[in-house]
């Protein structure tokens, strides 16, 4: 007998129905299946030798999913409280490190453009009340207004967020908002990668109790400055696998570049950007300017006398490898004598003190740092501030400051000298001098400024103790004529 159900002109569009939702549950299940990568970038403003990048970008490619590349401004200030935190607390960051930071962003979400992406930007002002729909799932003080880990955790839920890559750092407030993340959503699978620092793991045992001790061990087991293999640089990506196509029309999240004052910088050139840290690298290296490195490195305030590249590593912007490998090839092709060595030898101390903070976490914040001891300094309000505003008694500090506040950027000299007359001429608190330099500098790295305040502290890694500058003598061998006082108005009527 045939079937009449089959023949059944009536059952025909009943069945049609059905195997289109039938369909249409399965391609939901499968979008849903797919993965959804995010990056959340940090101090790795850049596209070349970006490992996370690449990590994320092949994760989320596999699966024919999407990617989300995400800067969540302050973020860490949001998903945790810093009840070990600093002493002296600031609103907003000063306005060149702003400027830098800024200019940084703008660039890499042209580079992330080009690659068919785009960045996503998390403000305190993008947010409004009914994004805040993830708020009451939050501790009490993640549930205020304006919040940046609202802002994200409502993208990750919306966009059923599977997988997220970061760099690994040594911000320990960073950290600890990873980690309130990966407590908040277990089921994502997260992804660290190693590509600020030289080495992926901590190349000694054991992190030794002095920088000497620490060069002494890797110049002996990994010194890649003569090293015969070549550096790992991650490959160029030529593509990006796109935002989820929700978002695509969306420009809530977009970055838009912002505007700023002209800045009055040491050098024209001083603006942030990998586009900015790759030019800078070239034309650095193209000079003679390495070779007589250790000769001019003490100077306060001249763009060629120092290599200048502190600011690009500490956003990420310019890849240490990258660096690296051209010192590398300068010393075969051009020279290699005792000022390309102290090049190489500047980026050990930044290497120590990234894997001090990593092994210290928060004690790099401590009044005692990791010492046994207190100091004997305190906090003074009236001499803090003579100290902020350039008007103690010391021209040359003074000088510093107003070099500081204006530009954003202050030499190494400078710091040791602006630092020893904190702790010793002015007796104060040296947090309030570490959290002072991380509101304004330009290249602030959270590692290696606190851990040489900590140094010069005497709380730190120096085994012999506190350091005290003689602010005279130093005076007269940097600025025997006085034009750099004279240049940033050091000196009191």
């Amino acid at each position: 007998m045939p079937n009449q159900s089959a023949d059944n002109p009536l059952n025909k569009p009943q069945n049609s129905q059905q195997h289109a939702l039938q369909h249409s549950r399965a391609d939901n299940l499968a979008a849903k299946a797919k993965k959804v990568v995010l990056v959340l970038f940090h101090n790795d403003l850049r596209v070349a030798d970006n490992g996370t990048l690449t990590k994320a970008a092949s994760l989320a490619a596999d699966d024919n999913g999407s990617l989300l590349l995400i800067y969540a401004a302050a973020l860490a200030d949001t998903l945790q409280q810093k009840n070990w935190g600093p002493a002296y607390h600031f609103e907003q960051i000063g306005t060149a490190r702003q400027q830098f930071l800024a200019e940084s962003l703008a660039d890499l979400d042209q580079s992330l453009q080009a690659l068919g992406n785009r960045l996503l930007y998390l403000s305190a002002e993008h947010i409004s009340p009914e994004n805040l729909s993830v708020a009451d799932e939050l501790p009490d003080h993640l549930s205020q207004p304006l919040d940046v880990a609202a802002q994200l955790c409502q993208l990750i839920e919306q966009q059923q967020v599977t997988d997220i890559c970061v760099s690994q750092t040594a911000d320990y407030a960073q950290n600890q908002a990873y980690k309130a993340l990966q407590n908040k959503y277990p089921q994502i699978n997260w992804h660290r990668q190693s590509i600020n620092t030289l080495f992926a793991t901590l190349p000694t045992k054991e992190l030794p109790q002095s920088f000497t001790q620490f060069r002494k061990k890797v110049e002996t087991t990994d010194n890649l400055l003569t090293a015969e293999h070549d550096l790992f640089i991650s490959p160029i990506l030529q593509t990006l696998p796109p935002l989820p196509n929700e978002l695509l029309d969306s420009s809530q999240y977009f970055f838009v570049a912002q505007a700023f004052a002209e800045q009055v910088q040491p050098e024209p050139n001083f603006k942030g950007g990998e586009t900015n840290a790759l030019r800078h690298l070239n034309h650095y290296f193209d000079s003679n300017a390495p070779s007589t490195y250790k000769i001019t490195r003490n100077a306060l305030d001249d763009w060629s006398y120092s290599t200048k590249f502190s600011a690009w590593l500490a956003n990420g912007t310019l890849s240490v490898k990258i660096l690296l490998k051209r010192l590398r090839q300068y010393e075969r092709d051009v020279v290699a004598n005792d000022s390309t060595y102290w090049i190489w030898f500047e980026l050990l101390w930044r290497e120590y003190f990234y894997w001090y903070g990593c092994a210290h976490q928060q004690k790099l914040f401590l009044f005692q740092g990791i010492a046994q001891h207190l100091p004997t300094t305190n906090f003074n309000k009236k001499r803090l501030q003579q100290w902020q505003n350039g008007t103690t008694p010391y021209p040359i500090v003074n000088a510093c400051m107003n070099q500081l506040t204006t530009t954003g950027y202050m030499s190494n000299r400078g710091r040791q000298i602006v630092a020893s007359c904190f702790i010793h001429e002015l007796g104060l608190d040296w947090r309030y001098g570490a959290t002072y330099f991380e509101q304004h500098l330009i290249d602030y790295d959270v590692a290696s400024n606190w851990g040489n305040w900590q140094y010069l502290a005497g709380v730190g890694a120096d085994p012999r103790g506190c350091r005290q500058f003689n602010l005279q003598k130093q005076t007269q061998q940097y600025d025997p004529k006085g034009q750099f006082i004279e240049k940033w108005q050091g000196k009191i009527s």
